[in-house]
């Protein structure tokens, strides 16, 4: 069962691709959803999304989103899962104070058989729950911050047990920050080169 599920993540991720876009194809979706992307493996979302504001003279509303598949049927799935890149997520907000990035957490079950004629395990998944979450809103206390893997990883501690707090970016980008200088295997020193290298501090020199 467990190795089953290990392949059902990418199958739920690619059904949320294909719900968005049966949503665009209705012109006068409730949602004025108006642009759906899906991103490669690499990127810091699996998709994108963009809206359109309720005024005409307004750009549009563009959102990030994360898909994670977690399994209903599996002890400890959706605990400590990596999100995103440290200095890659602190870089978006920097850049453009509007960005959003949002994820959609997937609970799916999957049942299956051994089919007698083939000696194959033939199965079904399942969607039975959903949450979405705005990532600089979670709680600091729901958050954690990996250091292996580059720069390191921001994590949530339980995908489906998630306050939520209201800050502004820069309150984000601080609580970045703590997360960030409060690991053991992390510096000031450390902090000080990627905010430079990112150019998330000016430096004195240039104004």
């Amino acid at each position: 069962m467990e190795n089953i599920n290990k392949i059902a993540g990418p199958f739920v991720e690619a059904w949320a691709v294909d719900i968005f876009s049966d949503i665009l194809e209705d012109s006068a979706n409730p949602y004025q959803l108006i642009h759906v992307e899906a991103r490669e493996r690499l990127y810091k979302a699996d998709l994108i999304l963009q809206f359109k504001k309720k005024r005409a003279i307004e750009s549009g509303i563009t959102a990030e989103i994360d898909v994670k598949a977690t399994a209903e049927d599996i002890a400890g799935s959706g605990k400590s899962p990596n999100i995103t890149s440290y200095a890659r997520i602190r870089t978006a907000y920097v850049e453009d104070p509007d960005y959003m990035f949002v994820i959609l957490s997937l609970k799916h079950r999957v049942y299956s058989r051994k089919n007698r004629t083939t000696g194959l395990m033939d199965g079904i998944m399942e969607v039975v729950g959903h949450k979405t979450y705005d990532l600089k809103y979670i709680a600091s206390a729901d958050l954690a911050y990996n250091p292996v893997l580059g720069t390191g990883q921001i994590q949530i501690k339980d995908i489906h047990y998630v306050a939520l707090e209201k800050r502004t970016v820069w309150e984000f980008c601080r609580l970045l920050d703590q997360k960030y200088l409060a690991s053991s295997k992390r510096s000031m020193e450390e902090w000080y080169a990627l905010a430079k290298k990112h150019e998330w501090i000016k430096d004195e020199d240039h104004g």
